[in-house]
């Protein structure tokens, strides 16, 4: 049979195709508003995270700042003069003083001497300005030296901390005299000029530690109660307890400015 047909309206015949198109065309639409949406979406995100890192680190950092200066201020109104007044961090510290303990700083040999080393000896001296050395009250007389690196020329000298380290190193290494005799132990007692000038320089470092002690003047408070290593050992009773909080100078800041400051060692004289 044969098949009929008969014309279709143009309007009817593209409906389908236009109506599919514009649908198309409005997905496309909804497509990309969703995709730049999420675009500004994420971009805004990444600004915010940049912007907090950077307030973050900006506060830190202001803080540290404003720690420093702190820090500076104290030292500079409740301390005389020294250019190592940068290297000033306070910071609190609990002492782990027990009745029964050992350090590495306490006893004898090459252990222990290694150990005070660090501290005491292995510690440059630095070099003062004229300006400085007049501020200080120092002699013009005071031994000059050139700096190693801008050859400009000043004045040498030491940071009191480290003699006064180096004091109590003296007089420790006097309480194992036996050992520290030995030549080939070396070190201020095995050099010393008899046992007059080790007693001389012994009494020369018990005067700067009592000075510096009674300038300072602790005013920290302790307890008593007993102690259980004390019980085990037979010895009972209540005993000082020096575990105890206190606002210290960062003694490594310090140690650390003076040796990245030197310009000579004690072995340079």
């Amino acid at each position: 049979m044969p098949r009929l047909y008969h014309s279709v309206p143009l309007d009817e015949e593209q409906r389908p195709n236009a109506e599919l198109c514009e649908k198309s065309m409005w997905t496309a639409r909804f497509d990309g508003g969703v995709r730049e949406k999420m675009q500004r979406h994420w971009a805004w995100l990444l600004h915010a995270i940049l912007l907090s890192a950077s307030m973050t680190l900006f506060t830190l950092s202001l803080c540290n700042k404003t720690s420093h200066v702190s820090d500076k201020i104290v030292t500079e109104r409740y301390s005389a003069y020294s250019p190592a007044v940068e290297a000033v961090r306070y910071e609190v510290q609990k002492f782990n003083l027990t009745p029964i303990m050992k350090t590495e700083y306490v006893g004898y040999g090459p252990d222990v001497d290694a150990a005070w080393d660090v501290i005491a000896n292995d510690i440059g001296d630095i070099m003062i300005t004229e300006e400085e050395r007049v501020k200080l009250g120092f002699s013009p007389k005071s031994l000059k030296i050139q700096h190693p690196v801008t050859g400009k020329w000043g004045y040498r000298a030491g940071v009191e901390v480290f003699h006064q380290l180096h004091c109590l190193n003296l007089i420790r290494q006097a309480i194992y005299k036996d050992y520290y005799s030995k030549e080939e132990v070396g070190g201020d007692i095995a050099e010393a000029d008899g046992q007059e000038d080790v007693n001389g320089h012994v009494d020369h470092c018990i005067e700067t530690l009592r000075l510096n002690l009674m300038c300072q003047g602790d005013i920290g408070v302790f307890t008593f109660h007993d102690f259980p290593e004390l019980v085990d050992e037979g010895i009972e009773g209540d005993w000082p307890d020096f575990e105890t909080q206190h606002v210290c100078r960062n003694f490594e800041a310090i140690r650390k400015w003076t040796n990245a400051n030197a310009v000579a060692f004690t072995h340079d004289v």
